[in-house]
C-alpha cells in the first residue's frame, strides 16, 4: 500500500485524495457514501477489516470483482484498475492471466475496466503501467 501510495502522490503532483479501504464491507460502504474519479482494486481484497476480537482477516479470491460489480451497478463512472500481485485473476473459478482479464472481464460481465497490472514490489513496471493508465484517463 506504501509503494501505490507514493506513486499515485507522485504522479498527482501531492493533488490527489487517497480513500484505502482494505476489506471488502468498507469498500462497498465507501462506494456507496463517496463519488470517486478512479479505483484501485485488488482483486483479492479481504473478508475484514483487522480489529482485535474480530479473527484474522482472510483474501476473498474475487472479491475485488465484488467491488466491480458495485462501482457497476451503482451507475457511477468511476475509472477502475486492477492491481494484483498474482500472475492470474480468478473469474468464475477459473485462472486468468492478468494480461488477459481486462478483455475476459467486459466479455463476461459487461464491465469496462481502464487496465489490469500485476504488482511486483522490486520491479517498476507495474508503476509504468499504472502511470500509462492513468495519463489515458
Amino acid at each position: 500500500m506504501d509503494s501505490i501510495r507514493a506513486h499515485l502522490k507522485f504522479f498527482f503532483s501531492e493533488k490527489i485524495e487517497i480513500e484505502e479501504c482494505h476489506a471488502l464491507s468498507t469498500a462497498s460502504s465507501a462506494l456507496t457514501a463517496s463519488t470517486f474519479d478512479s479505483a484501485i482494486i485488488d482483486m483479492s481484497i479481504h473478508s475484514h477489516e483487522p480489529e482485535a476480537g474480530a479473527g484474522s482477516p482472510f483474501p476473498l479470491s474475487s472479491g475485488g470483482l465484488d467491488v466491480l460489480f458495485e462501482i457497476e451497478h451503482s451507475g457511477s463512472s468511476t475509472s477502475c484498475i486492477i492491481l494484483t500481485q498474482y500472475p492470474d485473476i480468478e473469474i468464475e473459478g477459473l485462472p486468468i492471466p492478468v494480461k488477459r482479464a481486462q478483455q475476459e472481464i467486459l466479455e463476461k460481465f459487461g464491465i469496462k475496466v481502464a487496465g489490469c497490472v500485476r504488482y511486483v514490489e522490486d520491479d517498476n513496471q507495474w508503476k509504468a503501467e499504472v502511470t500509462s493508465i492513468l495519463e489515458k484517463l
